[in-house]
Formats: C-alpha cells, sequence, structure tokens
C-alpha cells in the first residue's frame, strides 16, 4: 500500500512538473509587443520640409514592459540626408556612435500596459532626384519578441503617386561591399532565400530569410574580391529579383 501512494505521489509531481514547464514555455514564447505595420513609406513634400515615417509598436501584455532598439540597416540614394530616428521620448542622429553600422547600444523605453510607442524616421529629400528613395531598419526587441521596422521616404514628380518597393523591388546596399549586404524587400513578396553566385554560375552562399521585410546577408571570410550576382526567391523557388554586386 505505501509503495502504490508512493508510485502515485511520483507520478503526480512528474505531471506538476511537466505542466509547469509548458505553463512557462507559453510565457516564454508569448509577444510582448506587435507592430501596426512592417513597412512604412510616406512621400517627400515641399522643399524645407523632411519626410516623417511612422510606425507604432503596441504593447501586448497587461503590464509596462521595456522595449529595445537600434538602427539595423540604412540606405539613403544620392542626395538624401537622415534627420534622426526616435522613440516617444529619445532621438538618435548618424553622429551617435555605431549607430549607423548597426553596433550601437539598444537604446530603451518603456511602454506602459495597453499603450504604443510611435517610432519615427525622419528624412530630408530636398535636393534628391524624382525616383529616388531612403530606407532604414530598426531592430526591436522586448523580451522574447524580437521584430523590424522598415521606414522608406521616396520622392516622385508632383501629382505622380510614387511606386515603390513593389514584390519585384529589392534594394541591396553597401554596393560596393566589404563584409556583408543588407537587403530589402516588399514583405508581400514571401521572400525566404537569398542566394549569392560568383561570375561563373557557382553559388558562393544561401542565407535562409526569417525577417519580413530585410535581411543582413555576411560574407564568408575568404570570400574573393569581384563581381557577384545576389538571387532572391519566394516560397515556392520563384525568383524575385536579381541584382549585381561588388565585393571589394
Amino acid at each position: 500500500m505505501q509503495l502504490e501512494i508512493e508510485m502515485i505521489m511520483k507520478k503526480f509531481t512528474l505531471i506538476a512538473a511537466l505542466l509547469a514547464a509548458v505553463s512557462l514555455s507559453n510565457i516564454a514564447s508569448a509577444q510582448s509587443f506587435s507592430c501596426d505595420k512592417d513597412t512604412s513609406k510616406t512621400a517627400w513634400g515641399a522643399v524645407g520640409y523632411p519626410v516623417d515615417v511612422h510606425i507604432k509598436a503596441s504593447n501586448a501584455t497587461s503590464s509596462d514592459i521595456y522595449i529595445y532598439w537600434r538602427l539595423l540597416n540604412l540606405h539613403k540614394d544620392a542626395n538624401w540626408t537622415l534627420d534622426g530616428a526616435c522613440d516617444n521620448k529619445v532621438c538618435l542622429v548618424e553622429a551617435d556612435p555605431g549607430f549607423l553600422d548597426g553596433t550601437g547600444t539598444f537604446t530603451t523605453n518603456v511602454i506602459h500596459a495597453t499603450e504604443y510607442c510611435d517610432f519615427k524616421v525622419t528624412f530630408l529629400g530636398d535636393a534628391a532626384a524624382n525616383g529616388s528613395k531612403a530606407i532604414a531598419t530598426l531592430e526591436l526587441k522586448s523580451g522574447s519578441t524580437t521584430d523590424t521596422a522598415t521606414f522608406i521616404g521616396y520622392k516622385s514628380a508632383a501629382g505622380i503617386s510614387g511606386s515603390i518597393l513593389q514584390n519585384n523591388d529589392v534594394s541591396i546596399f553597401p554596393n560596393p561591399a566589404t563584409n556583408y549586404i543588407d537587403v530589402v524587400y516588399n514583405p508581400s513578396s514571401d521572400v525566404k532565400s537569398i542566394t549569392v553566385y560568383n561570375l561563373i554560375g557557382k553559388i558562393v552562399n544561401v542565407y535562409k530569410v526569417t525577417n519580413k521585410n530585410s535581411a543582413r546577408c555576411e560574407f564568408n571570410a575568404d570570400m574573393p574580391s569581384g563581381i557577384y550576382f545576389v538571387r532572391i526567391a519566394d516560397s515556392k523557388g520563384n525568383i524575385i529579383a536579381t541584382r549585381k554586386i561588388t565585393h571589394q
């Protein structure tokens, strides 16, 4: 009888431990915040007025959360400038250490329960050409949740609706590149892989895409300098775009 009781207690303890582990797993995987969009784009307006591009990150919990953010990548066509990237309390500019190359310290902000943080990137395109653009991607983290938000300022002729980041519109920078390239694409294009080929068609590297609108592809240390082609494909293997890059 005593042995049966001990066996029952052991089974009860094991079940309780399993339930606790499942509960902790669910808590750990719970989303801390959500962005109202993956990519936001705004057209440049009149001379002297910057382009403010907004994306809101909402607190998905019933408690205050800390959200950490930094610039992940930046591309500017000729004559665009970045005035700053801001949350609803702090702004960072190009002169801040590590801000431009994605190595800067994460900036911390608090989002109160059921509220949101308004992230804003400001570009100026006074002297930029029609059809040009500037793109910045922020990396956002809180708890177990990591996300990216891409901000686009574009310029088109007066009265003509700007067309930017369609399914086959892919931006790659820097180009020429040294250690890596950043690839920015339309979230709806379902990008799943990025492949780098050399001039004779040999595959140099394949990158699996996890972010919805951008990817950083780091080069192998022994990758020779030269001309390469970057092929972007969707989940069905369809080629969305092919671009030429120079590796220095």
